[in-house]
């Protein structure tokens, strides 16, 4: 076998071990793990002192394209992953028209091809009038689902009642559906006192999308994925609660997994009261104590995967809500900004470097469909990983952002721990806070429900 690429000299990560040594790519796979020094091949990649990690699988990240390519574009939302250590993205349903049907997921799909700097799967939209929709779609090559429980983003919420109807339907299959659950009822009886009230202060994020409204969704959601043996995910989880919510019913069979993302590890409702726009995501950080809890239930297992929930909006939509909060989109962007944040968790002693390779790459890669070609360093797989300088540190800065927007929520916090390089398939796509890739290097990643 000729080798292409040796990565020499590695401190190599997976969700069980580290182990040090060379790792080999052949034809853009992994081709093995040798002893350090001695991997022979056509470029030698000097790795000493750094962390090989599987590159990140990302199933939350809407990058807009087509159709709001004022805030995002393929090409820019996938540089930015790329700098982020993430080698494949599931992307959301809302680009513009949104994906209902087959037709639309194949034309998005053809739309992309030639615009991608790394790997990636699509995403259908399931809501109540379009359930005859989901297996075309899944036989089209979608990966996953999304439903919403709740008015946001212009969606059209899916009730119990057609929630129960699109379960059965996805589980026929075995397709994982995502689920963002926010109680509807509660939400606009929230908003009716509050605007009531005249109110339009940055505290109306947190009294209108409640912990409550979260907690209702979520019971109906796990029942439902419990009676119907679907495949759920809980989208965002914002506070331990949601995890106690979801273990009783996978402790009774459920199949269901809880995402979390890093707002909800570093954010609390008291910095939203004061930054308001550029905090107002949902559900909403919540208080000091449930972020500090969030820690240790990702070390614990009850939280399976990190994503980003990369959802930009312009400074200039942003800022509309600095008057009127109401006026302000929801969403913050982040796939870049993923993994410094939760690696400076890792050196503070807050998680394991295992465990969040787990929540990064192989439980995404597993329940999306992408396992075993994808989320792992195993021989044979894609050869998708990141070197990692544990000791780098930096100041989050709205000028190094390469996500179109240009803004991060998180700007002049420090952070240490940083990808410095990441690969797709054996080709460099980033490197030192750029990517490097061109666009179309992506390749689209049909699920595995694909018949044409």
């Amino acid at each position: 076998m000729n080798i292409d690429l040796v990565i020499r000299d590695a401190i190599i990560v997976s969700p069980h071990e580290r182990t040090r040594g060379d790792l080999l790519v052949a034809e853009g796979r992994v081709a093995g793990v040798v002893a350090s020094g001695t991997g022979q091949g056509a470029e030698v990649v000097d790795a000493s002192g750094l962390y090989l990690l599987p590159g990140a699988v990302d199933p939350h990240v809407h990058l807009q394209d087509p159709g709001l390519t004022h805030q995002e574009t393929f090409t820019t939302g996938t540089g930015a992953a790329a700098v982020g250590g993430v080698t494949t993205v599931v992307e959301h349903h809302r680009s513009i028209p949104f994906v209902m049907n087959v037709d639309i997921l194949r034309d998005k799909a053809t739309y992309l091809a030639d615009r991608g700097l790394i790997d990636y799967a699509l995403f259908g939209g399931a809501e109540p009038d379009n359930i005859d929709q989901l297996r075309p779609m899944w036989e089209a090559g979608a990966a996953a689902f999304k439903i919403f429980t709740c008015t946001v983003h212009g969606v059209t919420p899916v009730f119990a009642d057609k929630m129960l109807e699109a379960f059965r339907e996805m589980a026929s299959f075995d397709a994982p559906v995502l689920i963002h659950c926010e109680d509807e009822t509660i939400l606009q009886s929230n908003a009716a006192r509050l605007k009531a009230a005249g109110r339009k202060d940055f505290e109306v994020i947190r009294e209108w999308r409640t912990r409550e409204a979260e907690e209702v969704a979520v019971s109906t959601t796990a029942l439902l994925a419990r009676l119907t043996g679907c495949r759920v995910i809980i989208a965002h989880a914002s506070h331990p609660t949601i995890c106690d919510l979801v273990n009783r019913e996978r402790a009774l069979g459920a199949k269901i997994w809880v995402e979390s993302c890093p707002q909800y590890f570093y954010l609390t409702e008291d910095l939203i009261d004061e930054i308001g726009p550029w905090g107002k995501f949902t559900p909403p950080a919540r208080d000091e104590a449930s972020r500090d809890e969030m820690w240790a239930r990702l070390e614990a297992g009850d939280i399976d995967m990190i994503c980003a929930d990369h959802a930009p909006s312009t400074k200039e939509e942003k800022s509309k809500g600095l008057d009127d909060i109401w006026e302000a989109p929801f969403g913050i962007p982040g796939v870049e900004t993923v993994y410094p944040l939760m690696l400076t968790g890792v050196n503070k002693g807050l998680t394991s470097l295992e465990r969040l390779v787990a929540a990064r790459s192989q439980i995404p890669a597993q329940v999306y469909g992408l396992w075993p070609r994808k989320g792992n360093l195993n021989v044979g797989a894609d050869a998708d990983f990141i070197l990692v300088d544990m000791g780098a540190e930096k100041t989050l800065r709205n000028d190094d952002i390469v996500a179109k927007v240009g803004w991060t929520t998180y700007g002049g916090r420090k952070v240490k721990g940083l990808p410095v390089k990441t690969y797709v398939r054996g080709h460099l796509v980033a490197e030192d806070g750029k990517p490097v890739a061109e666009p179309g290097w992506g390749q689209f990643l049909p699920g595995p429900g694909a018949k044409n």
